[in-house]
């Protein structure tokens, strides 16, 4: 019986250890789970204004002779003062410049203003532009709002505005097939004139011949006593 409890116990501890060194195989051999790699937060340069810009001129299409109010909203989000803020808006082709407040100052293509936010402030500028005769391919006036630290730096934000023109060169795309329709029409109706013409002319040359043409003498018996005679 002893003998039989030993045998036992043995095989007992040899399942033990099989089963803890089989586990430690699977583990070894197991493929490990990578790591996701965190995205990176993107830094926030301190030494740069934190600025918010939109404008607007409350409307969404534009023709030759109208008025446009534009309103340019500049907020500093920063907890700093920001000097000298250099704010300008784009004049496209066909705006030509009216007025501007606050001391805003017209260069070749836009307007320009030397603004001063605290932290938290914002400022609004105003500018009043008369459309002109805009480019017949043009479908959108378009105008662009940066505020910048200084002159010749890179815009810290920018925002835009456009406003539908009407597609002049639309329907004068589109009137060019009507026109070579018409050309078409016109062509068809002059050849037709023409062999109408024809047509008559060939009938009055058929109608002629009969009378134009002499009187054979007839044939028979009677023709031939007459050359006899």
């Amino acid at each position: 019986m002893r003998s039989r409890a030993v045998v036992a116990t043995a095989l007992v501890a040899w399942a033990v250890v099989a089963s803890a060194a089989l586990g430690s195989a699977s583990r070894a051999n197991a493929t490990p789970t990578p790591t996701p790699t965190p995205t990176p937060t993107p830094t926030v340069d301190p030494t740069q204004p934190q600025l918010n810009i939109a404008v607007d001129d409350g409307r969404t299409g534009a023709a030759a002779g109208d008025r446009l109010t534009y309103q340019i909203k500049v907020r500093n989000l920063g907890t700093t003062d920001t000097k000298q803020l250099r704010i300008t808006q784009s004049l496209p082709t066909g705006l030509t410049l009216v007025s501007a407040d606050r001391g805003g100052t017209a260069r070749a293509g836009g307007v320009t203003w030397l603004v001063t936010l605290t932290a938290g402030q914002q400022s609004t500028l105003t500018t009043i532009a008369r459309v002109g005769q805009t480019p017949r391919d043009l479908l959108r006036l378009a105008t662009v709002a940066c505020a910048a630290v200084k002159e010749g730096d890179k815009p810290l934000v920018c925002a835009t505005h456009s406003d539908l023109l009407p597609s002049s060169a639309v329907p004068a795309r589109a009137a060019r097939p009507v026109t070579r329709w018409i050309w078409y029409s016109v062509a068809a109706a002059a050849v037709l004139a023409l062999g109408m013409a024809v047509v008559v002319a060939t009938r009055r040359r058929h109608r002629r011949r009969p009378q134009d043409t002499p009187a054979r003498p007839a044939a028979g018996p009677m023709a031939d006593a007459l050359h006899a005679d």
